[in-house]
């Protein structure tokens, strides 16, 4: 009797069931079953990549983003690795790997570092520990936690990869926490002390085991590392979070030995944590942030909707110089009368305002104001402008015009100061003694002299 094309689907549909249970029975849960429940357990994401594409775990902690997957040595049939990596900011190179002792014995020995006691013994014995900063090594080692995870992996190489060279991805200061072990690990108890013990050397490694909401040094780190992201098969480090967590932190905290971490990034390519920086500096409301904010008074372009202009403006204002900034951006509009009032407090900063704006609409403002303060510090980016065809031709002609001012006021004559005469020209005093007598010729006696 015909079953028709439902029947015919039907017993397919069990017939590989049933194979599928049976390979469950030979060999256990497959790694993507194991790896899917991991990724639910260290609140992950399972990345699935086809029935013969190797698949992989991420999970984000801190800062981090660690990512679980596998690697063949030896070329696509070659011997299967398992392999956990995390990116972090590692600006002091510190470097370290540690293996169990009857394992990858002898492996380092080339790589400038040295072998390493930390001081408990068992430990000690149980493995080989290399690094190129000991005493950091042995503080790292002294977190029992990460010595408890470490001791529960029946296989481990753990170490810190450098990125280095023309072709890393990764950015100036930013290395690799990376783990590695022969074959597929499918233990899932396993695979969750691996995450266990990357949070926590990761934790230590950065921020020193601390909590660190409330550490302005650890936020001041957080902030100096790049930006952007690295990918490879997936994103696997995201710069940008961090750093602008930690501006926001940094302003709450309203600590001034942060002002000069925040000033650093104030022309940062990342025009939000440009804006966070702004307010992070009119929060802590030091007066060391007044300098390195006047530039910015020139700059037009938009972050979140509004000018840097405008939020620079209102970050000095707070910051008690509501008069400066009210003079700048009036003769960015062709009223000098206040610039040209002011003294030299803050000259070079104005400058800098102004000749930022000489790309902007102002533009043409910008550099007769330049003009009418004498500036003649800024000829060399005027010079710039003009050789770039970069503004309009009213500001073109605006530039120029300004240019042959300060140029003839460049090349006036200075004032000589008393130290530019040299000593032995300068008139002798009357009462200076003269030239020694005992040198003039003698007169001549006569016979009966």
């Amino acid at each position: 009797m015909y079953a028709g094309r439902d029947g015919c689907r039907g017993r397919r549909r069990r017939r590989r069931i049933h194979r599928v249970g049976l390979l469950r029975a030979l060999f256990g849960p497959s790694r993507n079953e194991i790896w899917r429940q991991l990724s639910g357990e260290v609140r992950g994401q399972f990345h699935a990549r086809g029935f013969f594409g190797e698949s992989a775990v991420q999970a984000r902690t801190g800062d981090w983003i660690i990512t679980l997957d596998t690697c063949a040595q030896g070329g696509q049939h070659g011997q299967m690795y398992t392999r956990l990596r995390a990116p972090y900011f590692n600006p002091e190179g510190f470097r370290f790997q540690i293996y169990r002792a009857s394992v990858f014995t002898g492996l380092g020995k080339a790589l400038g570092m040295e072998d390493i006691e930390v001081g408990h013994p068992r430990f000690d014995g149980d493995f080989v520990i290399k690094g190129n900063m000991p005493r950091r090594v042995r503080r790292l080692f002294d977190n029992p936690r990460i010595r408890r995870l470490i001791d529960a992996q029946p296989r481990i190489h753990l170490s810190v990869k450098a990125h280095e060279g023309w072709f890393s991805k990764f950015p100036a200061g930013v290395d690799e926490l990376h783990y590695q072990a022969e074959g597929v690990i499918k233990d899932l108890p396993q695979l969750r002390t691996l995450f266990d013990l990357f949070a926590e050397v990761l934790q230590e490694l950065c921020h020193d085991g601390a909590a660190y909401q409330d550490d302005v040094r650890i936020h001041t780190r957080r902030l100096r590392a790049p930006g952007g992201r690295i990918e490879d098969t997936y994103l696997i480090w995201e710069g940008y979070k961090p750093r602008r967590d930690a501006a926001a932190a940094l302003g709450r905290l309203g600590d001034p030995a942060a002002v000069a971490a925040l000033a650093s990034v104030l022309w940062d390519a990342d025009a939000l944590l440009r804006v966070l920086a702004i307010d992070a500096l009119a929060e802590i409301g030091h007066g060391d942030a007044v300098r390195p904010l006047i530039p910015l008074l020139g700059d037009r372009r938009e972050a979140e909707g509004r000018a840097i202009q405008d939020i620079v403006a209102e970050a000095l204002r707070r910051l008690g110089e509501g008069d400066l900034t009210d003079t700048v951006l009036a003769a960015l509009r062709g009223d000098f009368t206040g610039l040209k009032a002011r003294g030299t407090e803050y000259r070079a900063e104005i400058i800098a305002a102004l000749a930022g704006a000489i790309e902007g609409e102002a533009g043409q403002h910008a550099a007769n104001a330049l003009a009418e303060i004498n500036a003649v510090e800024a000829l060399p980016r005027l010079r710039e402008i003009v050789r770039s065809y970069r503004v309009p031709e009213v500001t073109e002609r605006a530039v120029a015009a300004a240019i042959r001012k300060l140029e003839a006021r460049a090349s006036l004559p200075r004032a000589a100061a008393a130290a530019d005469a040299p000593s032995d020209t300068l008139p002798r005093a009357a009462r200076e003694p003269g030239p020694d007598r005992g040198t003039l010729p003698r007169r001549s006696r006569g016979p009966g002299g």
